[in-house]
Formats: C-alpha cells, structure tokens, sequence
C-alpha cells in the first residue's frame, strides 16, 4: 500500500509491541488500521514510535489530502487534542498522522 499523503511511496510495516502501523519512509507519516492507534496510545508508545520533532516536510505534508488507497477515496481531515489534524476513513476506520502528530497525541493525553 501506498502512502495516503505521497501517494507513490510504498509504506513500510512496523511492530511496537505487538501493534503494527505502516509508515511512509519519505515523509515520515503513519498509517493505522482502526484501532492501533488507539492501542499504540493505550501502551504509552506514541514518543516511541514517533519523534515530537516536525520538519519542513511535516508541516507541508500536513495540508495535504490523504487518500485511503484501500478504500479509493480522499481521506477527512479531522481536528483532534492538541489541536493535531489527522486524517481519517469513513470507511474503513485508518487513521493517518503526519510526522510528530503522534507523540504530541500521546504527551497531550491523546
């Protein structure tokens, strides 16, 4: 599967405790299936997984639109805590966060 935000670079799979997410090797952003990013938070891993560090790249990635390559359609942008925009399927439920997003989700209790 591609990444939603770059659209031609295939997603890379990895594990953190028994909770796999894909993540885009170019800009950093991540892919959660509905429900591990919820248990990602849950195992307080989201400073793990993610660095709290945005880059250029981050930010300009982050007014992009995701696309939900499973499901063939755009993805909705979505304000969560700490005032985080991430993407989200209606319907199949993946999230997706740009680099960063994630462990600030978890310092602000996401």
């Amino acid at each position: 599967m591609n990444c939603p935000k770059c659209r031609r670079e295939p997603l890379v799979k990895e594990t953190y405790e028994g909770v796999e997410i894909e993540r885009c090797p170019v800009c950093k952003g991540m892919r959660f299936d509905h429900g591990e990013l919820e248990a990602l938070l849950g195992k307080n891993l989201g400073g793990t997984a993610d660095t709290f560090a945005f880059s250029p790249t981050s930010d300009v990635m982050d007014q992009v639109a995701a696309y939900c390559e499973r499901c063939g359609q755009e993805m909705t942008p979505c304000m969560g805590p700490a005032e985080v925009r991430l993407d989200w399927c209606s319907t199949c439920g993946a999230v997706f966060l740009d680099q960063g997003e994630l462990a600030t989700l978890q310092l602000h209790g996401g």
